[in-house]
């Protein structure tokens, strides 16, 4: 006799099972220990058990999950979703865009980018790495100085031009003499 608690659920599963549905298993598993093709049991009605009348502790049987998806779409893994054809052909649109303006200048910002294509910065940021890495645009300088160009030696001029011509921070302004007395005689103490 079974010992533990779930030999015990599958002696009284098997006990409560149809005789069709016992020899249709036994048939099976013979079959595939003999080396034989193993029989498929004709689908044998399971008894229905509705949920409140479930015994305490036993087993509920869940549907395979492949015949659970049988007629069904295939799940699709978590992740990224799928680009539709529009959002495909707008990103295509967008990258056109983005190369047009480029090419139509002496090197640009990405800030000026967004502005003179009307999109945002960061996809205006996304369309020129793409780009990039594809080599329809080129890069010159790095960071604040970036600038684009339809080819390397215009964009390298171009940053060096926007570090020739970058404002430092504003010059912090002295006071003069007459300032420094006024400033003097304000943090003296009134007597």
């Amino acid at each position: 006799m079974a010992t533990d608690a779930f030999s015990q659920q599958i002696v009284n599963l098997v006990r409560k099972m149809p005789d069709e549905a016992i020899l249709a298993l036994v048939k099976n598993q013979l079959g595939a220990v003999t080396g034989g093709a193993p029989l498929v049991p004709a689908a044998a009605p399971a008894p229905r058990r509705s949920r409140s009348r479930a015994r305490p502790g036993a087993v509920q049987s869940k549907p395979s999950s492949v015949a659970a998806k049988r007629g069904a779409a295939p799940k699709r893994r978590p992740g990224r979703p799928r680009k539709s054809p529009a959002a495909s052909a707008e990103r295509q649109e967008t990258l056109d865009a983005v190369e047009r303006v480029v090419k139509a200048s002496s090197g640009v910002s990405a800030s000026e980018v967004a502005k003179q294509a009307g999109i945002p910065q960061t996809r205006a940021a996304a369309a020129l790495k793409e780009l990039k890495l594809e080599k329809r645009i080129f890069q010159g300088g790095d960071r604040r100085f970036a600038r684009y160009a339809g080819d390397a030696k215009t964009a390298e001029q171009a940053s060096a031009n926007a570090r020739k011509t970058a404002a430092g921070p504003a010059p912090v302004k002295k006071p003069s003499a007459k300032g420094r007395k006024r400033v003097a005689q304000a943090a003296a103490p009134a007597k």
